[in-house]
């Protein structure tokens, strides 16, 4: 059983004005106050200002607001990042969170305005806010190219984290061809295929996703060996003559209800010896947590797609069982309430 949680009076603010402590980070990343101070540690107010552009007034009110929350260090009157902010925020720094920050401004807190009526309707009534065709973010977003950008820029950031993290966890040598579901602008596909030299890898998504993903593979030299095929892998069938089908930070996306029904289609697609990875935050088995599942899931019920959230392991598993696979295999250890579960068919 998980520990419970219990908040304090700073932990309670942080909560009841989260949108102001957000809105200090998002400003310190877009003025590239956290890519100077990696460059320049040290520096001063002054200094910081002349950087950013800022007036001695505005700069003053970021730096005591990005202070006080821990995000950089003041002493001597003079600034450095913090050891998260050195490691997350600064944009050429491998594991860079700027793009996913860049999707929660523009498009997670606009819809999570309405996140108090999507939860009595129980549906994403948040999506309202992104015009379109579709009742999913997904198929809305289409309508939005620069929207569309944001959130293929903040998931590929997401993929180079946990594709260092996927082609290692799992030994995907052992398959011949891998559908990589949703797999957006072909990131881990790329990333795959460059671990395991025999491997063959196709992106499943759709066509304007597909148009970006083609464009990468083709950067990478690899469509030699890497694909895309367009669909939506809820209504189409799988490509054929493939053993293994990934599902990288998309199960997230459904209910249980219709993820049941998604694996269940695959285990028929399937060869023999064929499986099922599944790879993206887990909740705890008792819905205690953690925290960064328990925030990542407003956003499936009030904008994406009114049914998702960061589901627990033991409902992956049992989901994968009902399906029709005999076995289950976790992969333990992944960081950032990761977790890998592989479904075999036999």
């Amino acid at each position: 059983m998980s520990q419970a949680r219990e908040i304090d009076m700073d932990g309670f603010l942080l909560v009841a004005q989260g949108h102001s402590a957000f809105q200090l980070l998002w400003s310190g990343v877009q003025l590239g106050l956290f890519d100077a101070l990696s460059r320049h540690p040290g520096s001063t107010a002054e200094q910081l200002g002349e950087t950013m552009q800022l007036q001695p007034y505005p700069c003053r009110v970021l730096l005591i607001g990005l202070a006080a929350l821990g995000l950089i260090v003041k002493a001597d009157e003079r600034f450095h990042n913090s050891a998260v902010a050195e490691k997350v925020l600064v944009r050429d720094k491998p594991d860079s969170m700027a793009p996913v920050l860049g999707w929660q401004a523009d498009i997670v807190y606009p819809g999570l305005q309405d996140f108090l009526p999507s939860l009595r309707a129980g549906r994403n009534l948040g999506l309202s806010r992104f015009p379109g065709s579709g009742e999913t973010l997904y198929e809305r977003l289409v309508s939005h190219p620069e929207l569309e950008q944001v959130f293929q820029d903040a998931m590929s950031a997401l993929s180079r984290q946990a594709n260092r993290l996927i082609v290692d966890a799992f030994d995907f040598g052992s398959f011949a061809h891998v559908v990589d579901a949703g797999g957006g602008d072909g990131t881990n596909a790329i990333a795959l295929a460059r671990r395991y030299p025999s491997l063959r890898v196709t992106v499943y998504d759709s066509e304007s996703v597909c148009q970006i993903a083609s464009e990468k593979i083709a950067a990478a030299g690899l469509a030699d060996r890497v694909f895309t095929c367009v669909g939506n892998f809820l209504q189409d069938p799988f490509p054929a003559g493939v053993d293994a089908i990934l599902f990288c930070h998309i199960l997230t996306i459904w209910s249980m209800e219709r993820n049941l029904d998604l694996l269940r289609k695959c285990w028929r697609s399937l060869p023999a010896a064929g499986a099922v990875v599944v790879f993206n935050m887990m909740g705890n088995d008792d819905d205690t947590g953690p925290i960064g599942t328990a925030l990542g899931s407003p956003y499936f019920l009030a904008i994406a797609t009114g049914e998702g959230m960061l589901h627990a392991r033991k409902d992956y598993q049992q989901a994968m069982l009902e399906a029709g696979f005999t076995r289950v295999a976790e992969v333990g250890g992944l960081p950032l309430n990761h977790g890998m579960l592989v479904a075999h068919k036999n």
